[in-house]
């Protein structure tokens, strides 16, 4: 068993709770092909951040979406910001979240600038994260063409199987808490409670899926942790493929 490499997590337990069973990537045909997926997302926002809570707010009812795969990243600009009633670190907090966000911001506004809560769907779309109507026009107007994605459960091991794609891409794990309560005891939030959904805690690259799709093989999560796979084009650029795990 090869434990992960490079695996980003923090505060939830060992990395080796999760680990790759037959290596990053086995680039197996699969017969599936392209078809209609599940739209692909993401919220960056912060406790920190004043203007967070309705977005965080909003965001469990987007996670309920059968067409979605949701996630919620928190970033860690916002960490040491002072207010009235002081500063507050984000439990969930990380700096490569924040890097994830700033190539987004890259690739989609052409801008080095980055803002909280937004909302990016399908790694190619954004728009602010507590604006309802817009994330859900952008949802409903993603081109949703992809690699399909069949998954599977045996025996603690997780399989999926990636049709094919027009360019292939990298694959990620993306571990999270489907549900976290946090009562907010300092900073612009004092008196709050963030009652969010999905909220990612660590992320795995599993390798590059060719546009003949393949197998990926996993370990199950942690009891309180689900997670999610994600195929990317090459850049952090259009989302080829999402699906969350089964179990």
């Amino acid at each position: 068993m090869t434990s992960f490499q490079g695996f980003l997590r923090f505060g939830f337990g060992a990395a080796v709770a999760f680990s790759l069973l037959s290596g990053p990537v086995r680039a197996e045909d699969v017969r599936e092909g392209a078809g209609e997926r599940p739209v692909l997302v993401e919220l960056f926002l912060s406790q920190a951040c004043p203007m967070c809570p309705k977005a965080a707010a909003l965001f469990p009812d987007i996670a309920a979406r059968d067409d979605v795969v949701a996630l919620s990243w928190h970033i860690d600009y916002w960490n040491m910001t002072s207010s009235p009633d002081g500063s507050w670190a984000d439990p969930y907090s990380h700096a490569a979240f924040t890097k994830r966000q700033k190539r987004y911001n890259k690739n989609i506004r052409h801008k080095s600038s980055i803002y909280t809560p937004q909302v990016v769907v399908d790694g190619v779309a954004e728009t602010v994260g507590a604006k309802q109507e817009k994330i859900e026009a952008l949802i409903e107007t993603a081109p949703r063409a992809g690699a399909a994605v069949n998954s599977s459960l045996s025996d603690g091991a997780i399989a999926f199987e990636i049709g094919e794609s027009e360019h292939g891409g990298n694959a990620y794990l993306v571990i999270f808490k489907k549900r976290a309560s946090t009562r907010i005891t300092s900073g612009y939030n004092k008196g709050k409670v963030f009652d969010e959904a999905h909220v990612v805690t660590g992320v795995q690259p599993l390798g590059l899926v060719r546009k003949r799709g393949g197998e990926i093989r996993v370990g199950r999560p942690a009891d309180n942790e689900a997670c999610a796979l994600i195929v990317q084009e090459p850049g952090q650029a259009r989302v080829v493929a999402a699906a969350y795990c089964p179990g």
